[in-house]
Order: structure tokens, then sequence, then C-alpha cells
């Protein structure tokens, strides 16, 4: 059995999660790569209400669906960051689902 767009979102999201997490980790020891902690933060506030209406199945409509992030990381995160590749993911299959 195929994975629906929504299992798909759903999977992308908890991974851009835990990845937010790692990052926002180094950030506390000096160490981050990339964006700030609080530009971070509210990227995982996003996801974190993504993934909260992907698991209980109640999506808005598509025109009323939280979106943001992929533009954060877009245009102003280096090209090569795996994290942002993530994130943008997370956030189209989400608006596809």
């Amino acid at each position: 059995m195929s994975e629906t767009t929504a299992q798909k979102a759903l999977n992308a999201t908890t991974q851009a999660l835990s990845g937010i997490a790692e990052e926002l980790e180094r950030h506390a020891a000096g160490q981050g790569r990339v964006s700030s902690a609080k530009q971070l933060a509210s990227i995982r506030e996003q996801l974190t209400q993504m993934a909260q209406q992907l698991s209980s199945s109640q999506l808005p409509p598509k025109a009323q669906r939280l979106r943001g992030a992929g533009h954060v990381v877009a245009d102003s995160w280096p090209y090569d960051s795996s994290l942002g590749v993530v994130i943008l993911e997370a956030e189209q299959l989400y608006l596809k689902a």
C-alpha cells in the first residue's frame, strides 16, 4: 500500500521538526549553522501546527493552510542547507495534502 500525500507530509514534517530540534541544540552550544534560534522556533511552531492538522485529518481548506516557512528558508537560508530542503518539502506536501 502506498503512502497518501497526508502521510508523506506528516513524515516530512516530523523529520523537519527533528532537524530543527538538532539545530536549536547547536545554537544553544553556540554552533548554529543556519538562521537564528528565534526564527527556528517560529518555524518549529508552524510545523508543529501542521503536524497536528495532518495527524488529526482536520486540514483547513487549501487556501487557508499555514504557509510561510518555505519562503523564509528560500529567501534567507543557504541553498545547500539539508534542513532547509526538508522544511520546503514538508510545506509543499502539506499544501498538497
